[in-house]
Parts: structure tokens; C-alpha cells; sequence
């Protein structure tokens, strides 16, 4: 959230008060009048205690419980979270190891995965502030979650050198973990978690420790910046994102790592940090392809704190950039805290700033600044302090536009996880909000494109395959998907369109990259166009969703779905749609 270091008690404790204040929220639909609603609706809340960070691991919601600990939700209904554990370390949670007292965790950032059996799950903690008698926020501790009603606390790490991460990532199929937060040589940090799922559990293994800055001047692509006199020295990690399995020209599928530096949170003249783009491919020598500075100038507002950065799940060349600015005056001001929309090179070497997007004046809110947000198809779903949830279309991404908001009273948004039709909106003081998303209304071409339907239990109806492929269990839509291996692939059966007229198309993908084809055919059945997409995961295994667009050529009257996955591993396709505009 806020700048890592060093801040007074004073402040410190205003935040903590704030956010820990006791609400009287009711947990009911039909108890909630939003201030502003746009496209979304209420479903229900788990109020009355202080929410955060979301996220989603299989049928599971995480979410940090800002300045405390975290709270576990079975998500197998999306619309009804229910509550299956919780932790909250007591005042006496002493660490016999390294002598020290835990704190609450500052800001308190959830992570998980799932290996084998086990259900492992990390809890991070920020520095915020080191108390008299050895108590202290920056540490981070690693359970086995697979019980969530009785967590097993497997290791602890206290301090700047592997304790403090604010937002640290497991990397699911590599088994890695990256902790952000740290200065100087702990700014990129990797760890391996295989010591943890090991019995006894041990700590996990630090890979490798570095300075961004430094690695980037030692990279073969390392350029000198154009738009700064010197090579700025670097400051600190506030997030980082990872996805496996990237395509990369030149160099083919690698693990990318989005690092954003973070800057000075109290220099009002901004532009302080900047973006990292390194491939962690061979996580004991990364090498960074890019160090990212904002535009400066005229027409460029300046970007007080690069929050955090991620490819829109629709195109894998354009990143999201959000700035957290909380330091404009009172409400929305239409030029800070907002996102800017920038399309990376093929190779990822070199970047294009396409719009800079901010909260509409007007929107009623004192304290306005996206944060934390997640991403499906085109559209971005921002955890914006007292904003709420601001919806954003990127269709375009040089011209952005909100299309859909929520506004709950006495909302502090930290984060918005869209899943399956619906948002979960972590809250500062209100706890978990769950809102139906009402933008996303089509009617699916696809026969069979959630691969429910088979005859067999073999295969699914509608569908054909070549190479290696599986049928598979689990998914994004039911209980089913399909995978490839090597150059298999999956095809729909053909689907029925009119040329001239527009269409869009849509997947969701895990765990590898690939392609989705749509083949347009005439009457006659002969191949008359083709449009595709490249597709990605992200490291933490859950699904992604990708969306494109095609008029169909003239004379076209059938087209149809090809799922290719990645030249290497395996890659899971689910809800595979094709609807009209």
C-alpha cells in the first residue's frame, strides 16, 4: 500500500486506527444502498472486520485483513463466500528462533497454492514500524492451509532481509516465491519453496538477492534512459507479477517478471520510480529486458507512485501501470492517481505510452486513487480507496473508458477480484463486499464451449483433438476443461455467422501460452480468414481470461475455434465463447 520504510509512530497509528475502527455494516443484499452503481449489483458482504488484499486460489478466496492477518472463504458459490478459517497472530506470538515478538502483519497480503495434497498458504507483512521490545511488522509467515479451519504455521521469516514483503507471490508451477517491498540488494529477491512441503518443513531457499538498477546495467539490453540525464539509482520494490511461460520474440516462452519500483511516496514532483520487465526464466540469473521511465513533459501528468503493473488479459503487449496518489486535495481531481496504458514491444526491449486514464471528476469520493485491481478480457476492475470499484474498458487502450462503478458507503477499496461474473472488493473498513458485474451479458455461439457436455467421460461433444490432449477435470466454467501437450490442439465443431457483421471471442487459459485461432469458412467449407490471439497465464495457476474480435469476411458462413497450446508443457482451456456485438 504505502511507501515502505520508515514512517512515524504518529502516522502510523492514525492508519492502523482508521482502518481497524469497528463497523456497523450488515452482511444482507438488501441492506445496502450504494452511493454510486453503475452496471454492478450488491449480492451480500462479510462486513465487520477490516478486509484488504484478494485473491483467488482454486475454490478459495483469500483476504488480507488489513493490519491483522487473513480470513479464508470457500468460493464453490462465487456469490456467497462462506467463511471456512481465519488468523489473527496474538500479542504473545513469540518467535523462539530469532527472539522476537510478532506484530500484527502491517498491511497484510495473502498468497497461495496448491501442491499435491497440501494447501500452502503465505501471509505477508510490510515494515511499518519496529517497537520497543524486539516487536516488529516486517515478517512473513508460511502455513499449510490444507485445513484452513486449523492452519499449520510451517516457517517464519522476521526482518528486512527476507521478512519484509508486501505483496509476496507464489509462483505456483515453478514452486517459487517473490517477496517485494525491499531496497537496494533485496529488491528482487526469488526463493524456492520446496524446502516447505518437505517433512520436517524447512525454510525456503533464497535463489537470488539483487538490486534491480544494477542488474539492469549489467543486462546485454541495457540502454541508457532518454528521458532522464542519469540512470536513477534505484529505491524500493512495491509489487511485483509474474507470468510463466511468456512469449517473448527472439527468445520464446519465458518467465516475466513485472517489478514496480515504487518511488518516493512524498516527492509531490513525482516520476521517482519506474518499471522492470525481467525474465526470471532461470530464476538464479535473471536478466531484465527493460527498465521503464514514464514520459515526461507536456501532456503527461506525472506518476507519483508506480503502484503496480500488469498485462491486460486480453492483449499481452499492453501493461497496465497504476499510481497511487492519495496527495491531490479533497475527491476526485481528473489528473491524479489514475493508470497509465503503455504496449510493450514484441521482444519486450522497448515501450509506447498509448493513454493515461483518472477517476471522473465528480465521482463522489474524498479519497480518490486507484490501487490494487484485477484484470478479464478488456476490462480493468480497480480497488480505488473511497472510489470504490471503477470499471474500465480497454478495448481501445489509447482511449480508456469507465463503464461501471460501485460506491459503498464508507468504502475504503483495497483491491478488486473479478471472478467468474463477479467482483470481490476488499475493504480497509468494510471487510468483503461481493458485486455482480451486469456489463459482460451475451449469448454463447459455442457449443459446448464450457467442455460440461460428453458423452463418453472421454472427451468433449462437440470438440475434436489432435496430438497430445486431455480431457481434463477442474476449471473456470464447471467441471471440465481440456489441455494440450507438445502441438496437440482442440477444435470446435463449426458455429454459424454472417458476413459483414461483428463478433468477439473469448477463453480462459492456465498454466502455459498458446494461441487461439478462429478460422473463417465459406459455404463450401474453404478457409477465407483467420483471427488470433496470443494467450498467457499468469505463475500463480489460476485462469486467465483473453478476448479478441473479428468481422466475419464476406462470404463467411461458418467459423471455427482451433485451442493451440504452447510448444512446450501443458496449457488448460475453458470457457471458450464466440458472440455477436
Amino acid at each position: 500500500m504505502f511507501r515502505r520504510g520508515r514512517l512515524g509512530v504518529g502516522l502510523l497509528a492514525i492508519l492502523a486506527l482508521a482502518a481497524l475502527l469497528p463497523q456497523a455494516h450488515r452482511a444482507e443484499a438488501d441492506a445496502l444502498v450504494p452511493i454510486a452503481a453503475e452496471k454492478t449489483e450488491y449480492v451480500t458482504g462479510r462486513n465487520g472486520f477490516t478486509g484488504g488484499h484478494v485473491v483467488v486460489q482454486g475454490k478459495r478466496l483469500y483476504v488480507g485483513a488489513y493490519g491483522v492477518g487473513m480470513r479464508i472463504f470457500d468460493i464453490n458459490d462465487p456469490a456467497n463466500p462462506r467463511a471456512i478459517g481465519e488468523y489473527h497472530p496474538g500479542s504473545n506470538d513469540w518467535d523462539v528462533d530469532t527472539d522476537h515478538v510478532h506484530a500484527v502483519h502491517a498491511d497484510a497480503v495473502p498468497d497461495a497454492a496448491r501442491y499435491g495434497d497440501m494447501e500452502l498458504a503465505v501471509l505477508n507483512g510490510t515494515r511499518r514500524v519496529t517497537a520497543p521490545n524486539n516487536v516488529r511488522t516486517d515478517h512473513t509467515d508460511f502455513f499449510d492451509a490444507t485445513n484452513p479451519a486449523e492452519l499449520r504455521k510451517l516457517h517464519t521469516f522476521i526482518g528486512a532481509a527476507d521478512g519484509e514483503a508486501h505483496n509476496g507471490d507464489i509462483v505456483d508451477s515453478r514452486k517459487l516465491w517473490l517477496a517485494s517491498g525491499g531496497s537496494g540488494m533485496n529488491g528482487l529477491r526469488i526463493y524456492d519453496l520446496s524446502p516447505l512441503l518437505q517433512t520436517p518443513a524447512g525454510p525456503p531457499a533464497n535463489l537470488f538477492r539483487g538490486d534491480p538498477a544494477e542488474l539492469w546495467k549489467a543486462s546485454p539490453y541495457y540502454r541508457a534512459p532518454t528521458n532522464r540525464p542519469a540512470e536513477p539509482a534505484f529505491t524500493h520494490t512495491h509489487d511485483m507479477t509474474v507470468y510463466t511461460d511468456y512469449p517473448v520474440e527472439g527468445l520464446g516462452p519465458r518467465d516475466i517478471v513485472l517489478l514496480a519500483e515504487g518511488g518516493s511516496y512524498t516527492n509531490d514532483a513525482g516520476n521517482t520510480g519506474s518499471i522492470f520487465v525481467i525474465d526470471i526464466t532461470e530464476p538464479r540469473a535473471p536478466v531484465v529486458l527493460q527498465r521503464w521511465f514514464h514520459d515526461i513533459g507536456a501532456g503527461h501528468h506525472p506518476i507519483r507512485y508506480h503502484h503496480e503493473a500488469q498485462f491486460l488479459a486480453s492483449d499481452p503487449r499492453v501493461m497496465l501501470v497504476a499510481d497511487e496518489d492519495m496527495h491531490a486535495g479533497a475527491g476526485c481531481t481528473n489528473d491524479a492517481g489514475g493508470v497509465t496504458a503503455v504496449r510493450l514491444s514484441d521482444d519486450l526491449r522497448s515501450a509506447t505510452e498509448l493513454s493515461e486514464w483518472f477517476i471522473p471528476m465528480g465521482t463522489p469520493a474524498p479519497v480518490c486513487s486507484v490501487h490494487v485491481f484485477s484484470t478479464h478480457g478488456n476490462l480493468a476492475f480497480f480497488g480505488s480507496y473511497n472510489a470504490g470499484l471503477q470499471v474500465v474498458d480497454y478495448k481501445d487502450p489509447a482511449n480508456p473508458q469507465r463503464i461501471g462503478q460501485f460506491i459503498a458507503e464508507g468504502t475504503t477499496a483495497w483491491g478488486a477480484q473479478y471472478h467468474k461474473g463477479y467482483v470481490y472488493i476488499g475493504d480497509m473498513t468494510r471487510g468483503l463486499d461481493v458485486v455482480k458485474w451486469l456489463g459482460s451479458k451475451k449469448t454463447n455461439k459455442v457449443k459446448n464451449g464450457s467442455f460440461e457436455s460428453s458423452a463418453t467421460g472421454l472427451a468433449p461433444e462437440s470438440w475434436t483433438s489432435s496430438g497430445t490432449t486431455t480431457y481434463a477435470a477442474g476449471g473456470s466454467d464447471g467441471a471440465r476443461s481440456v489441455t494440450t501437450q507438445l502441438i496437440g490442439s482442440w477444435t470446435s465443431a463449426p458455429i454459424d455467422v454472417v458476413g459483414g457483421k461483428s463478433y468477439s471471442y473469448g477463453v480462459d487459459v492456465a498454466s502455459g501460452g498458446g494461441r487461439v485461432i478462429v478460422e473463417q469458412l465459406d459455404v463450401a467449407g474453404a478457409l477465407l480468414a483467420t483471427a488470433e490471439s496470443l494467450l498467457f497465464a499468469t505463475g500463480d495457476g489460476s485462469f486467465q481470461s483473453f478476448t479478441g474480435n473479428f468481422t466475419a469476411a464476406p462470404g463467411a458462413t461458418q467459423v471455427r475455434v482451433r485451442l493451440e497450446g504452447a510448444p512446450l508443457g501443458s496449457t488448460t482451456f475453458d470457457n471458450v465463447q464466440i458472440w455477436e456485438e
